[in-house]
Order: structure tokens, then C-alpha cells, then sequence
């Protein structure tokens, strides 16, 4: 899977702008608000370390089924904290969403599934492996729920070799725009904020629950990755 492109790249940017218009105090990571009912959202440290565990989980799947640099997709690295509500309340929450893609072309998709499979099996998840359609058409996926997310999706496209892996985190108590200000360390954030996401997860990588204005940028202006990633140290 090659470079994002400037149409996702901006689309992206476009989004975070929607989703996070409006100012928010920075000050010290605390409690995020917005759980309703007079209740408090998770803290900065709280998401710090969901974001940690779905980051880890996933970086171990996506390292079982071929160690190599994948590309996070459009944008979706999985610190940017997105509103979402529980249920069927009006509470509003957070909630991660990470997605990894490679190319892998003329490898056994079912290898693929069993490698995803046994990534699972190893952080102590269940899954379920289905393989549908035929030809051009045929796809198979593993979907496994709980541990490190909501739910983890290994989709397999043999026609293309197209692996990706998406996770999600289920609906947390919490605002989604004040975390993304500590998060970003800006308290209105600037449409270009998604360049000092990572363009790739690979062998040496490390989770990063911060992106300060100060920090190295990972895309150019073009929405291209920058090459080498900087160490983001």
C-alpha cells in the first residue's frame, strides 16, 4: 500500500475540523466531561492507556501477518479521539478508531486468516474466520470482540492482496474535542493537524498519545508521507 493521497488527506483534515470546532482550556490532563447525567468522562491518563492497548493489540496482529511498514489508512491512526453516543442514550462519549493496510499479492489469504487468527489467539480473544464470495469477488475476514477493542476486523481481498486490519474501541465517557486538545496541544486545532499523525506502523514503532504543534510532521504538504518517518522523538 503506497502514500495517502491529498483528496484523503484533505477530506480527513476537513473532518477533524468539523469534529473539533470550538475551544477547550488545556491546562493539566483531567477529567473530559461530557458523560452526562452529572457523571465525569474518562481523564487524558484514561484514554492514554486505551489508546495504549489498542495500539499495542493491533501492532501485534498486523506484526504476525508480515512484519513490515503497513500504512495506517486514511489517516486512521488512533489517537484522535471521535465523538459517538452509547446506545440508544443521548450521552455523548469517545471513542479510537485504528486501521492498518498492506499489500501482500500471491499470498494464501487463509495463511493470512490463520496468522490473524493466531495474533488473537495469543492476547486472549476469540475470533471467527469467514471466507465468501469467489474470483475477483472472493473475500475473507476474521472479526474478533473484546480485549484490546470493541471489535477488530482482518479483511483479505486475494484478487488485490489487499490485508487490512481496522479495530475500534467501543464508546467511552468523555469529550471527544477535549481530549483532542491535549491530544493535539492545541485548544482549537488547525486543518492541517492530521500531518503530525504517523503514515506507518512497522517493526520499531511506538505508540504515541501525543502530537504537540512543536512535534515532527509525518506528511508533507501534499499529503504525502514524509520518507524517512521522522523517530517522532
Amino acid at each position: 500500500m503506497r502514500s495517502t493521497s491529498r483528496m484523503t488527506m484533505t477530506a480527513l483534515a476537513v473532518g477533524l475540523v468539523l469534529t473539533m470546532t470550538g475551544c477547550g482550556g488545556q491546562g493539566d490532563p483531567g477529567s473530559t466531561g461530557g458523560a452526562g447525567g452529572g457523571e465525569s468522562g474518562e481523564t487524558y491518563a484514561q484514554a492514554e492507556q486505551r489508546f495504549t492497548a489498542l495500539a499495542t493489540g493491533v501492532h501485534s496482529v498486523i506484526m504476525a501477518i508480515e512484519p513490515a511498514e503497513w500504512s495506517v489508512v486514511d489517516g486512521a491512526y488512533g489517537a484522535h479521539p471521535t465523538g459517538c453516543q452509547s446506545g440508544l442514550s443521548e450521552e455523548g462519549g469517545y471513542r479510537l478508531v485504528a486501521v492498518r493496510g498492506i499489500e501482500l499479492p500471491g499470498r494464501d489469504p487463509l495463511e493470512v486468516a490463520q496468522a490473524a487468527t493466531g495474533a488473537f489467539d495469543a492476547l486472549g480473544i476469540d475470533s471467527n474466520t469467514a471466507d465468501r464470495g469467489q474470483g475477483d469477488a472472493r473475500e475473507v475476514t476474521v472479526v474478533a470482540t473484546g480485549g484490546i477493542a470493541e471489535r477488530t476486523v482482518v479483511t483479505i481481498r486475494p484478487a488485490t492482496g489487499q490485508v487490512r486490519v481496522s479495530a475500534e474501541t467501543e464508546c467511552a465517557p468523555g469529550s471527544a474535542h477535549d481530549l483532542a486538545t491535549q491530544v493535539f496541544g492545541e485548544e482549537r486545532l488547525p486543518a492541517d493537524v492530521w500531518r503530525r499523525l504517523p503514515a506507518f506502523d512497522g517493526p520499531t514503532s511506538e505508540p504515541s498519545f501525543s502530537f504537540p504543534p512543536d512535534g515532527p510532521l509525518y506528511y508533507d504538504e501534499s499529503g504525502n508521507p514524509v520518507q524517512p518517518q521522522p523517530s517522532g522523538d
